[in-house]
């Protein structure tokens, strides 16, 4: 009497049992979004593949494929990643795409508490040193930056490190706050501080001598930023010659492209140092064609190209770079100068006509 009850409870326990395998297949299926597509050395063709992104960093990418397999993938191997993000991560990049670095900023953080993935966190960071640096707030374009190369020392997001490469003024506070950074004993966070120190009346010497121990450092990213910055000790003593800055040109010709911005900037320093302006134009116009991932660094060079064509009396020409500032990079204090400069301009020309 009781077998045909028993029969079906065992049947029901056998199809829930099934239901929840299937829900949780389908739950791992939902949460296996990331794509990646790399090509291995000496392979023609790319290979896709899909699974969950464990960790990603500058040197390799670790993911667990859909049939369970931990795969390493070598980061110079990469073509593209895709993943899945949160609306406040995309709803930033837009913001920030659209100028409203405010936005942009509020945006990010809200992101990154979101974000339980430390490698997006990184990503999220490297988006909030850009709208810092394009805001003036080098304090927190620092603090950011921290947080990815205490966690990823080899960042391929070096590039748009908050390191000096052009005139700026730094205040006291931030000085005394990367003072202690000078001893650290992560030398990612030492280039930092020494970039920044290295023209302080208290620190500037043991600064510039923390820039020659790292140029040898064992992370390529960090030896060959550390010995660009070195650039800025021969513009200022000027220690600049043609054949110096060949050499510049030839280095920055081996970094990987991401790199080249600040070293880049500097090159074109060196030809206005010499007295050189068509030729710093030229140099610092690669940064608003080219090399333009750091936008904060681009603005400055795109004046100072301006500014460099207005002496050779190519007013007109500098003016449409003047434009293309207001345009690209309005909340910048170079927009300001370049807008003042678009004033000017006009006023003279409307002179010079009515003479």
């Amino acid at each position: 009497m009781n077998q045909f009850p028993q029969q079906r409870l065992l049947s029901c326990m056998i199809l829930l049992a099934a239901i929840s395998m299937l829900i949780h297949v389908g739950a791992t299926a939902g949460v296996a979004e990331d794509r990646v597509t790399y090509r291995p050395s000496g392979s023609l063709r790319p290979i896709t593949m899909v699974g969950d992104i464990i960790d990603s960093t500058g040197r390799e990418l670790q993911m667990m494929t859909l049939n369970g397999n931990p795969q390493r993938i070598s980061a110079d191997d990469i073509i593209t990643i895709k993943t899945h993000y949160d609306p406040s991560h995309l709803a930033g990049i837009e913001a920030y795409t659209a100028g409203r670095l405010e936005d942009a900023a509020s945006y990010f953080i809200t992101a990154y508490d979101r974000e339980p993935r430390e490698w997006v966190d990184r990503e999220i960071a490297a988006w909030l040193v850009r709208c810092r640096l394009q805001q003036g707030d080098l304090a927190s374009a620092i603090a950011s930056f921290r947080s990815i190369i205490n966690t990823d020392p080899y960042s391929r997001h070096w590039g748009i490190a908050p390191l000096v490469w052009s005139p700026m003024s730094i205040s006291e506070s931030v000085r005394k706050s990367v003072r202690s950074m000078l001893v650290s004993s992560r030398n990612g966070e030492r280039l930092l501080a020494a970039s920044i120190l290295l023209f302080d009346g208290v620190s500037g010497k043991l600064a510039e001598r923390e820039l020659n121990d790292l140029a040898s450092d064992p992370n390529p990213r960090i030896s060959k930023l550390a010995r660009a910055q070195l650039w800025r000790v021969a513009i200022a003593k000027s220690q600049v010659t043609e054949n110096i800055l060949q050499g510049w040109r030839d280095q920055i010709e081996l970094l990987p492209e991401p790199l080249r911005p600040g070293p880049q900037y500097l090159l074109g320093r060196g030809y206005a140092h010499l007295g050189e302006p068509r030729l710093a134009a030229a140099e610092f116009l690669k940064l608003t064609i080219i090399y333009t991932n750091h936008e904060a660094l681009t603005s400055r060079a795109t004046l100072e190209a301006a500014q460099a064509i207005e002496r050779t009396g190519l007013t007109h020409e500098a003016d449409l770079l003047y434009r293309e500032l207001l345009i690209r990079f309005p909340t910048t204090s170079e927009s300001t100068i370049a807008r003042e400069k678009l004033a000017e301009n006009r006023t003279d020309s409307i002179n010079s006509n009515s003479e």
